[in-house]
């Protein structure tokens, strides 16, 4: 009986392994990806907080194309391109957030992918925006401010998705306790349900014999 119990307990064993190693490979993947998706929303949102920002200083604006306006009229137009330039100073970080949006989409799923990308629509949005501001901006009313423009519903919108994003992500980034870690209960559980199969093939070869 143990010639053939022996095999089968080592088969078993080495089955267990293999899903603990699997789990754990699944377990830092998701850590990875958790990570780099909290620290790009975090980057970018910063980025449109400053953007949206009424200050400026000087020289600010002045990277946009030039035409042929009057002085006065290039300088409303620096004014209203001031939010492009500076989401344009931090591409790099958007496109890191687009980049990690695929592998959270993967990973946990379209729903929390497309909070993910909020940041995304807000800077086009934005850019939508000061575009057609700088285009009233040229016109007949001069400054006249678009009422699409709603700093206060970028925000919200922004706010909702990170309380999202949060709160399906940072679960993955909490240090598992050592008997999470060792998936001890999940362990404990198949080898109650081994055991039992054994004992019971046990049962069944004695009685044959």
């Amino acid at each position: 009986m143990l010639v053939i119990l022996l095999p089968i307990t080592t088969i078993c064993v080495s089955v267990a392994g293999f899903y603990v190693w699997h789990r754990q490979l699944i377990r830092k993947r998701h850590f990875e990806v958790a990570d780099a998706a909290l620290a790009a929303f975090s980057r970018t949102q910063a980025a449109l907080v400053y953007a949206h920002n009424p200050a400026s200083f000087v020289g600010e604006g002045a990277s946009r194309e030039r035409d042929n306006t009057n002085p006065s009229q290039s300088k409303l137009l620096d004014r209203l391109f001031i939010p492009v330039e500076r989401l344009r100073q931090h591409r790099e970080a958007f496109a890191e957030l687009e980049r990690v949006a695929f592998a959270v989409e993967v990973h946990f799923g379209d729903h929390v992918a497309r909070q993910v990308r909020e940041p995304l629509r807000a800077y086009n949005r934005m850019v939508v925006t000061t575009a057609l501001q700088m285009e009233l901006g040229s016109g007949p009313e001069g400054g006249h401010k678009a009422d699409y423009d709603d700093p206060d519903r970028l925000s919200d919108e922004i706010y909702k998705a990170k309380v999202a994003v949060e709160t399906a992500l940072r679960p993955h980034l909490e240090a598992p306790t050592l008997e999470q870690f060792l998936l001890l209960t999940e362990l404990r559980a198949s080898a109650r349900r081994v055991i039992a199969f054994l004992v019971s093939m046990g049962r069944r070869l004695c009685a044959l014999s």
